[in-house]
């Protein structure tokens, strides 16, 4: 019996290409990038290709992406280390009620250290409520993190409308965007909305599992969480991942080239789907924005 598999949100499987990939470096690629021999020149340009790919993604430059062992860890570098940097400019942070764990847990260590985080509400839809944030706005903020897909509605936050709100309450706030749902497979370009930080995941997309990626804006200090030997320019020490952030880059950009179509499709299954289930069971109830408002490939369904 073939497999019908609905928890790409959880993890999706690694393409085939990706796969190859992955198997080729773990074979040949096997030089430690920070070596100076030809394999290890040779793993470092196989880096500096994933760091391009995932850039021209986001329009962003190389040198503004770093990689990780994950959106866990991207997410807790991009908050602990900001608030950390700027805790001499202030120590109120925001964020919305229904971030991921690895956002939350990170504000309520943040509270216990004295921080002081407001949790930003939702809609019915789990779409953030733009009044709730401009009036927890303003000159003392010093952080804010707002999810750019919810993982379990689909909602898809408005951004445009929080980066006009930050311009007029909060400028000198930094702004952090948890992208692990909607990177790749939605367009997301930090330099025309004023966004500081971006964090990302590999399996997600279709590669691996234990790596990921987070945009640092330009001239933004943010605090390492892991110190040594300075890799990826200082900021996240440790030997890189190299079969990982090779896998990660291909499978970022080959869904970034089919997203258009993808998205259509999935769509379309996740109308088709939807209206089977609420013909076919009573009292179902569908979560989250039926319209452009929410993600192609996430549906939620109350029973």
């Amino acid at each position: 019996m073939a497999e019908v598999y609905l928890d790409n949100s959880a993890t999706t499987c690694v393409h085939p290409q990706v796969a190859e990939a992955i198997m080729t470096a773990l074979r040949e690629n096997y030089g430690n990038p920070s070596s100076a021999h030809r394999r290890g020149q040779a793993a470092e340009q196989a880096v500096k290709k994933a760091r391009r790919q995932v850039a021209w993604i986001l329009r962003a430059e190389p040198g503004e992406i770093y990689f990780t062992s994950g959106g866990t860890e991207s997410n807790n570098w991009a908050l602990a280390g900001t608030a950390q940097a700027r805790v001499r400019q202030g120590k109120q942070l925001i964020t919305t009620q229904v971030e991921h764990p690895s956002v939350l847990e990170v504000f309520r260590r943040l509270e216990e250290q004295g921080f002081t985080v407001t949790y930003v509400p939702v809609d019915e839809y789990g779409l953030i409520d733009l009044e709730a944030l401009a009036a927890a706005l303003g000159p003392e903020t010093t952080l804010v993190s707002i999810m750019y897909v919810n993982n379990e509605m689909g909602s898809i936050m408005p951004l445009a409308d929080i980066a006009r709100l930050l311009k007029q309450k909060a400028p000198q706030a930094v702004w952090h965007v948890d992208a692990v749902q909607g990177f790749a497979k939605l367009p997301l370009f930090p330099h025309d909305l004023g966004i500081d930080l971006i964090s990302i995941s590999g399996h997600k997309i279709q590669g691996p599992k234990g790596v990921g990626a987070l945009f640092v804006r330009q001239g933004l200090r943010v605090k390492p969480l892991i110190l040594g030997g300075g890799q990826e320019n200082g900021y996240r020490s440790g030997t890189e991942n190299v079969p990982g952030i090779m896998g990660l880059g291909l499978a970022a950009e080959l869904m970034w080239e089919r997203r258009v179509e993808a998205g259509a499709h999935l769509a379309g299954l996740k109308e088709r789907l939807r209206q089977r289930v609420q013909a076919e069971i009573p009292a179902v109830y569908a979560n989250g924005p039926q319209d452009s408002r929410g993600a192609p490939h996430i549906l939620n369904l109350s029973f």
